[in-house]
C-alpha cells in the first residue's frame, strides 16, 4: 500500500474524528477537538471512551491514545464493526485484499456498518457525504450485493423488506432485516433460533420481530444451492435501522476494547452487569440481563459471548441494553456443551447455576436488601415463564422432535428448573 489514507468518522451529522492508515499499515484513530468541545451533549461513539455524567473522565478517555492504534488490523472499536467468518471472506475476495487488512474493508463498507457510524474518505466534500438511506459510494458498489457489514461468524445478510419479500437489491437503501440462511452443518438452525427468541418474548424479554421465511421470499442471493434444502430462512428486524434511518449501537467487545477473537474471555457477566448498572440503564437493564441469563441456562445457550450483548443509544448521551439477538439453544446440537459462554459469579456449568448464583451475581455488583429481593423475584418468575412457554414455542416453529428431546433432557438436569 502506498500513501496515507484517511476516513472521516461520523455519527449522524457530527464528526467524531479521523481513522488514518499509513504506508506501514499502522492505523490510528484521532478524536477531533471539535467533538471533544461539544461537552456533555456530544453523542457517545463508544462507552469505552465515555463516562456519562463524568465529563472530566470522558475527556481524559477521548484523549487517551491507548486502544486507538493497530497494525494491519483496525483499532478494536472499528475492528468489531466488521463481519467475521464466511461473509468477511467473501467481501475480502471481492475486494482482492487479505481479510486481515481491515482498513480497505472499512473503506468499502463504511456506508453500511452496524449502528450509526459512517466512514467516508476524508477528502469527500461535505455535500457528497452519505446521508441516511443515500445511495452507496463507489467502493461499496464494487461489492455488488455484499455491500454491508454485520458482526458474527454465522453467514447472514442485511436485506430490505418489500411486502412479503426480502431483497439484497436495496437500490442503495439500508437493509432493515437480517436474514440467516439454513446452515448446511446444523439441522433446523433457523427454527431453533426463532423458537428460542419467541420463548424469550413469551417470558417478557425485549426481542425484535422475528420470522421464518420460505426460500421463495428471498431475492438476490448469489447462490441458493449451498443452503440446506427444504428448510426456512431466519429473519430478524434490525433495531439499529428504525424507519430506514440509523440508530447507534455497540457490542460489549467494543465497550471493553477487545477484539472479536477475545469474545469468550477477559470479561464475565458480572462486568457486563456492573457496566449496565453504572453507565447504562441501571436496575431495569440489570433485570433484563438477568432474564436473558435465566433463558440461556434453561435452554442451554452456550454462545452468549460479549459480542452477543449490545448497547443501544436511543438517547445519544446515555445507552441502554439493546434488545436480545442471537439467542439459540446450542445444546440441541452440542451435547457436550455444558457451560455458559462467560463466568457468572464465578460459575460456568449450566447444571450448577441456581437461584443462589443469581443472588451472588447481584451481591458482587453491589446490590443488596430489597433491591436484590426484587431482582430475585424477577429471576424466579422468568424461570417459571420460560418453563411454561418453551415447548409451545418450539412446536410452533416446527423444531424436529429429536432436537426438542435433547433440550428437554438438558432442562431436566438443571438446578434452576428443579428449584
Amino acid at each position: 500500500m502506498t500513501g496515507v489514507r484517511s476516513l472521516e468518522v461520523r455519527l449522524g451529522d457530527v464528526r467524531v474524528g479521523y481513522l488514518t492508515c499509513y504506508p506501514d499499515e499502522k492505523t490510528i484513530f484521532i478524536v477531533d477537538e471539535t467533538y471533544i468541545a461539544l461537552g456533555p451533549a456530544r453523542p457517545i461513539l463508544t462507552l469505552s471512551m465515555a463516562r456519562p455524567a463524568d465529563e472530566e473522565r470522558t475527556q481524559a478517555l477521548l484523549r487517551d491514545e491507548r486502544h486507538k492504534s493497530a497494525s494491519v488490523n483496525a483499532p478494536p472499536f472499528f475492528s468489531n464493526l466488521l463481519p467475521e467468518g464466511g461473509l468477511r471472506t467473501r467481501i475480502a475476495q471481492r475486494l482482492k485484499v487479505h481479510e486481515d487488512r481491515e482498513f480497505p474493508l472499512l473503506t468499502a463498507l463504511g456506508h453500511d456498518l452496524p449502528g450509526a457510524v459512517v466512514l467516508a474518505p476524508a477528502d469527500t466534500p461535505d455535500h457528497l457525504r452519505p446521508e441516511p438511506g443515500a445511495a452507496m459510494p463507489a467502493a461499496a458498489r464494487e461489492l455488488a450485493e455484499l455491500k454491508f457489514s454485520l458482526g458474527g461468524a454465522q453467514l447472514k445478510f442485511s436485506m430490505l423488506r418489500q411486502g412479503e419479500r426480502y431483497t439484497l437489491n436495496t437500490g442503495g437503501r439500508l437493509g432493515d432485516y437480517i436474514i440467516k440462511p439454513p446452515s448446511p452443518d446444523y439441522e433446523a438452525m433457523p427454527r431453533i433460533e426463532a423458537a428460542t427468541m419467541e420463548t424469550a418474548r413469551a417470558a417478557g424479554m425485549d426481542v425484535p420481530e422475528v420470522a421464518l421465511l420460505a426460500p421463495e421470499q428471498i431475492e438476490g442471493l448469489p447462490d441458493m444451492s449451498g443452503y440446506r434444502p427444504g428448510e426456512p430462512f431466519y429473519a430478524i428486524r434490525r433495531f439499529d435501522r428504525p424507519a430506514g434511518g440509523r440508530m447507534h449501537v455497540e457490542d460489549f467487545a467494543q465497550v471493553f476494547n477487545l477484539r472479536p477473537s477475545q469474545k469468550y474471555n477477559r470479561v464475565n457477566y458480572d462486568m457486563i452487569a456492573q457496566t449496565l448498572l453504572h453507565y447504562a440503564g441501571g436496575l431495569p437493564d440489570v433485570k433484563e440481563m438477568s432474564r436473558r441469563l435465566v433463558l440461556n441456562v434453561l435452554l442451554g445457550n452456550g454462545d452468549a459471548h460479549i459480542k452477543n450483548w449490545s448497547l443501544i443509544y436511543t438517547n445519544p448521551t446515555r445507552p441502554r441494553l439493546a434488545p436480545a439477538y442471537d439467542l439459540v439453544s446450542t445444546v440441541a446440537y452440542l451435547t457436550h456443551d455444558k457451560t455458559t459462554a462467560l463466568n457468572m459469579a464465578g460459575v460456568k456449568r449450566f447444571d450448577t447455576i441456581g437461584f443462589d448464583t443469581f443472588a451472588a451475581l447481584f451481591a458482587r455488583i453491589g446490590l443488596h436488601d430489597h433491591v436484590r429481593d426484587d431482582l430475585m423475584e424477577s429471576v424466579r418468575s422468568t424461570t417459571r415463564r420460560v418453563l411454561d412457554a418453551w415447548e409451545h414455542c418450539f412446536a410452533a416453529a416446527g423444531v424436529p422432535d429429536h432436537l426438542v428431546q435433547r433440550i428437554e433432557a438438558h432442562i431436566r438436569a438443571m438446578t434452576l428448573s428443579r428449584a
